[in-house]
């Protein structure tokens, strides 16, 4: 690992100075001057034995330059000059003719192209008209044409037609399907959705819808509850309220506790369809081991799942966790407060790649899609009472 690499990977992490020294001494032979003068520059300010490094901004390594070969030069055979033509006044060239007596003036004639020509009717003057000539360019035999030779792996537009598609979706045939859109089991890669809110405007109630829909559809589903324990009675009452009791089975639950390596959350992802997690912040400081990333180790580190992710709100209205993680998600869902009446809040999408009808918003309380006046463009779902039931314990193993 070089220098460079070292000093990004310092993020979050508590070291001693001879390990910096390491570092610093590396940096010096691979001639990283960036490295070198922030590390020494930490050495020089501080006397501590121990830092608790935070690197704001990662350094990117710098592209070596080409070196430019010089271009053997070959001996050209030197031509005559040709005589320029003397000009006068308005740029006219200025020819000397040799006057004879003799000799008539021989000018060379032109070819003659010879056209078709198409006579028109005569008129009643008897005269003939005659359509203007038009000569159209003709295209030369030795005309080049593009080359049919491609790398190896390289596909044209045409390619794509002969590929298998995917027979396999994520299509709900309920109010939240018709929400989300045509989500595609993707071949490669993953499917990334995000959710952010303020504090108790409902997005862990729609997790809860979502789970629901997706077990009755036969997807095997886990969820992530990191901030919220699964034997509180908030929990319960959640599950109560929005888990069918045949969906037991057919969702897993993982608290904070079960999960401190990415090696644990792979072996969780690989066995589930499809993945929720509260909060992907949350999950990022149990995972102490690397620096968790939504596009690097979930969209494209798994084939073929499908990722909810909720995000905290910030005081500013903007999603927690940067401008990447919003970037990266193939669709940008938030939870709105119009009044203070909780039963009020909906979710709209900023962003979603998989739905043409723009500015659908989804009423959490009421479970149904509504329009701009707050009147249900689809009949309102009723929602049968459930009896409370034991919370159901699942082996994370199956």
């Amino acid at each position: 690992m070089t220098a460079l690499q070292q000093y990004n990977n310092l993020d979050g992490k508590v070291i001693d100075r001879k390990r910096i020294n390491e570092i610093l001494k590396q940096a010096r032979k691979e001639k990283e001057k960036r490295v070198v003068r922030k590390l020494s520059t930490l050495l020089s300010r501080n006397k501590d034995k121990t830092f608790e490094i935070s690197v704001t901004k990662k350094l990117i390594p710098v592209a070596k330059k080409k070196k430019i070969t010089k271009k053997k030069v070959v001996a050209q055979i030197p031509t005559k000059k040709k005589e320029k033509l003397k000009v006068y006044g308005l740029s006219i060239p200025y020819v000397d003719l040799v006057a004879t007596s003799t000799l008539p003036l021989q000018v060379q004639a032109l070819p003659v192209v010879e056209q078709p020509i198409k006579i028109l009717p005569e008129v009643s003057t008897g005269v003939r008209m005659k359509d203007p000539i038009t000569l159209k360019p003709k295209i030369a035999a030795n005309t080049p044409r593009l080359s049919t030779k491609r790398l190896k792996g390289v596909r044209t537009m045409a390619d794509l037609d002969r590929i298998a598609q995917p027979t396999e979706t994520y299509v709900l045939n309920s109010e939240i399907g018709a929400f989300l859109g045509k989500l595609e089991k993707k071949p490669k890669g993953s499917v990334v959705i995000t959710l952010d809110a303020p504090a108790g405007s409902g997005k862990t109630r729609f997790f809860f819808q979502v789970m629901e829909d997706y077990a009755s559809s036969g997807k095997r589903c886990l969820f992530l509850t990191l901030e919220e324990h699964s034997q509180s009675q908030l929990f319960k009452d959640k599950r109560d309220d929005y888990i069918s009791s045949e969906n037991h089975q057919h969702i897993s639950i993982v608290d904070a506790e079960e999960i401190k390596t990415y090696k644990d959350l792979r072996e969780l992802i690989d066995t589930h369809d499809i993945i929720l997690v509260d909060s992907f912040g949350k999950l990022k400081k149990l995972i102490k081991e690397l620096k968790l990333e939504l596009d690097e180790h979930l969209r494209i580190a798994y084939d073929g799942k499908l990722f909810f992710l909720i995000f905290q709100r910030t005081t500013g209205k903007t999603m927690r966790g940067g401008a990447d993680s919003e970037f990266d998600g193939d669709v940008i869902l938030q939870v709105e407060k119009p009044t203070e009446n909780y039963q009020e809040n909906f979710v709209t999408a900023r962003k979603n790649r998989y739905n043409a009808i723009p500015n659908l918003k989804y009423n959490v309380y009421h479970q149904k899609i509504i329009q701009e006046d707050e009147v249900a463009i689809t009949k309102e779902r009723s929602i049968p009472p459930k009896p409370k039931r034991k919370l159901v314990v699942h082996s994370l193993d199956g």
